[in-house]
C-alpha cells in the first residue's frame, strides 16, 4: 500500500462545469508542484511533466506515485456518489503497464475495499512519448461510511517502463 502523502494536495470546494462534462465539486486539483516541500517529493521528477516543472511517476523502481487520501466525509460538501477523474498521461509506449487507482477501503476491515477500479492508461494514451489526457467516472456503492478514505493514486501494475502523470482533476459525482 502506498504511502499517505495527502498532505500538500490542493483541495477546492467549487460548484460548476468545466467543458460540460463535470458534475458537483471539486475533490481535489493537483498540477503537482505546490506538493513539493509539503510531502514526499521523491515521487515527483522535473522528466516530463504536461506544465509547470513537476509530474508524478512510477517505474521499475518506484511502484506508486503520490497518493491523494481523504476521508470521504471530508472529500466533498455532499455524499459523493463517485468520482471522474481527468489528468494527463504520459507514456514511452502504449505498452506501458500503468494504471490510475481509485479505492476507498473500509475502516477497521483490514485491507477490505468498499470500492476499487482502476483507469488503465494505455486504454487512453494510444500514442507513446506524448502527453494525451485521461479521463473515467467511478461510481460508488451506495452507503459507504464517511469515514472511509477515498484514495487516488498512480500504479506501476508491473509495467517494465517509466510512466508519467500530471494536471490531476478529481470532481465529485453527486
Amino acid at each position: 500500500m502506498p504511502a499517505l502523502l495527502a498532505a500538500g494536495l490542493l483541495a477546492a470546494a467549487c460548484s460548476g462545469s468545466d467543458g460540460g462534462k463535470w458534475v458537483g465539486d471539486y475533490v481535489t486539483v493537483n498540477d503537482f508542484e505546490a506538493v513539493r516541500g509539503w510531502s514526499d517529493a521523491s515521487a515527483l521528477t522535473r522528466d516530463h511533466a504536461h506544465s509547470g516543472q513537476y509530474a508524478t511517476y512510477v517505474d521499475p523502481g518506484r511502484e506508486y506515485g503520490i497518493t491523494y487520501d481523504l476521508p470521504l466525509g471530508e472529500a466533498s460538501v455532499h455524499t459523493l456518489k463517485g468520482v471522474a477523474v481527468e489528468a494527463w498521461a504520459y507514456l514511452p509506449s502504449p505498452q506501458a503497464k500503468a494504471t490510475l487507482e481509485v479505492q476507498v477501503p473500509l475502516p477497521g476491515e483490514g485491507n477490505r475495499m468498499g470500492f476499487a477500479d482502476r483507469l488503465v492508461l494505455a486504454e487512453q494514451v494510444t500514442e507513446g512519448g506524448k502527453w494525451m489526457r485521461v479521463r473515467k467516472e467511478f461510481a460508488f456503492p451506495a452507503g459507504l461510511p464517511a469515514e472511509a478514505h477515498l484514495r487516488i493514486f498512480l500504479w506501476r501494475g508491473g509495467s517494465a517502463e517509466t510512466a508519467y502523470l500530471d494536471d490531476l482533476k478529481v470532481k465529485a459525482l453527486e
